[in-house]
């Protein structure tokens, strides 16, 4: 490749980065156990660069995990308007990762996701076993130009039957550029 098609395809990139309609900032980022006899161990790490926000995490079970239960809710709140709940949803979350589950937005909030993690997690999920999440981010090209600007709260409750093994929370700003 010449250096005038380099340089054009680096200007462009840069370009697409910078006009970008949204930024989305993470202020908080966690996993939580509740079923201490299960995790070997976990973690939960956030960073900020460059105007990006990138979660980074792994967990360890210490036995096969075959029946998984999502429950999730999003909210949004924005300045001088009542909270407002996006979605609340309970899912069977190994079909999710067995790819059974064919709503388009949770295939593709789980896609966006997948391409961080060090292997596609399947049910059962195994035991001592590192999944881990490296530096994953939202692609703000996935979101769509007319959102406001607001802050989240993104609530993810992991349970096998009835009993809630581990919460997740993710808190943050959607911010228009």
């Amino acid at each position: 490749m010449s250096f005038h098609k380099l340089s054009l395809l680096v200007f462009s990139s840069l370009i697409n980065c910078f006009l970008g309609a949204h930024v989305v900032y993470v202020d908080r980022f966690t996993f939580n156990v509740d079923d201490h006899d299960l995790f070997l161990s976990q973690s939960a790490v956030l960073e900020q660069e460059s105007n990006r926000s990138y979660l980074s995490g792994h967990m360890m079970i210490n036995r096969l995990i075959n029946d998984l239960i999502l429950v999730s809710s999003m909210d949004v709140m924005r300045p001088k308007r009542p909270e407002m709940r996006l979605y609340s949803v309970k899912l069977n979350f190994c079909s999710v990762l067995n790819n059974g589950y064919k709503n388009k937005f949770i295939r593709m909030l789980y896609n966006n996701y997948a391409e961080f993690l060090n292997t596609k997690p399947k049910c059962p999920l195994k035991p001592n076993f590192n999944y881990s999440l490296t530096r994953a981010y939202v692609d703000e090209d996935m979101l769509p130009d007319l959102l406001p600007e607001c802050t989240f709260r993104l609530k993810m409750s992991f349970h096998h039957k009835s009993k809630l093994l581990a919460h997740m929370q993710t808190d943050g700003k959607l911010i228009k550029r």
